[in-house]
């Protein structure tokens, strides 16, 4: 065979490699990892490695948001925005950042109107009815939310509504918007604001967010009492939630897993000990030199003492962790948030000492910013 036949039968089998089908390739084992791209005759891998999935640990059973449409929110805020328009712009970017855990969950209005009936078991208009948590038909719930005033505002409604909504099993979560006024209708039985979440308080387990868009000193004072009824319940500056709208729904879930140690402490005490200031030294470090993150510690407590008394001093191991790092470091308050959620959650058994050391603790989480 001459050298002018052998070049005219490469040529050949070239163009039949070509123009074969490429599920010819799949017979041999290298075709089964690879695909063969013909446009620019380079082999190409068929799959690339998956990114891990984030797991999340759920922190409540439930929760119920109550949105305020009264014309108090309808005063200017910033960027050409009202406070009404920005607190639904709040909701859409939090959910957004929610993980779907099965949660039990509701959105409201608080104002007074026609579907407004005090005692009635159904007496209000939800904008979600209460089912199982989905991001994406939440998300066009929230889309319905008006922007502009419905009247006045109705704290005490919202309160009461909730006698409706309580007593689903385990923890629930209440997120409330307010500027803490709070209206009253001649010849209308209703209880004050306070007395109503102290009953609610002490009927079931149930904690309250109430992010502040109070202007006075006697809306702060109510705001601040209302919160005051329980430990797990608390204050939001509606500021806060704008620069970080994913601290919102943030007490409902933690991550599983964190770059961070834990800090542990000693038994019934909220002081941050010496072995483990190592840890929040790492961690002011890291959030002195990347500006756009920030952290988020959740205090927890072994299951020894009062339900209330543990959320309390998980309450107190997160505040002291705070401290050590405003003390240290040159970081502004808005950059280190806080949870608490006292025994709930444990990493360990709480039968042994040894579990009962590791459940005394305080985590911490690295979140970012805008």
């Amino acid at each position: 065979m001459n050298s002018r036949t052998v070049q005219l039968l490469a040529a050949l089998l070239a163009v039949l490699l070509f123009s074969m089908p490429s599920s010819s390739f799949a017979r041999s084992k290298k075709s089964k990892a690879k695909r063969f791209d013909r446009k620019d005759w380079i082999w190409q891998p068929d799959a690339f490695p998956k990114e891990k999935k984030p797991q999340y640990i759920r922190m409540a059973d439930n929760f119920f948001v109550f949105y305020d449409p009264s014309t108090a929110m309808t005063v200017p805020y910033r960027d050409g925005m009202t406070r009404l328009e920005m607190s639904k712009e709040v909701l859409l970017k939090s959910n957004a950042s929610l993980p779907e855990l099965n949660w039990q969950t509701g959105l409201y209005p608080h104002w007074k109107n026609v579907m407004w009936l005090p005692g009635a078991e159904k007496g209000f208009h939800p904008y979600y009815q209460l089912h199982n948590y989905n991001q994406e038909e939440f998300a066009a719930a929230l889309e319905q939310l008006p922007v502009i005033s419905s009247g006045p505002p109705m704290l005490q409604t919202a309160l009461m509504k909730l006698e409706n909504l309580l007593g689903l099993p385990g923890r629930t979560e209440v997120f409330m918007f307010t500027n803490g006024a709070a209206s009253r209708f001649e010849g209308v039985d209703e209880p004050e604001p306070l007395a109503q979440a102290k009953k609610l308080a002490a009927k079931y387990d149930v904690c309250f967010t109430l992010i502040s868009s109070a202007t006075n000193q006697s809306a702060e004072k109510l705001l601040n009492d209302i919160a005051g009824v329980n430990d797990c319940s608390q204050v939001i500056d509606f500021d806060t939630v704008v620069e970080h709208p994913e601290h919102l729904f943030g007490r409902l879930y933690m991550p599983a897993d964190s770059p961070f140690s834990n800090v542990l402490f000693a038994f019934d005490k909220a002081k941050v000990r010496k072995e483990y200031q190592q840890t929040l030294d790492r961690l002011g470090r890291y959030l002195t030199a990347n500006q756009h993150e920030y952290a988020v510690l959740s205090g927890f407590c072994d299951i020894r003492g009062p339900q209330q008394y543990n959320i309390h001093l998980s309450r107190s191991r997160a505040e002291s962790a705070r401290k050590y790092l405003m003390d240290n470091f040159p970081l502004k308050k808005g950059r280190v948030l806080l949870y608490w959620h006292g025994s709930a959650k444990p990493v360990a058994s709480n039968k042994t000492e040894e579990g009962r050391r590791l459940n005394r603790r305080v985590t911490i989480t690295v979140r970012k910013g805008k």
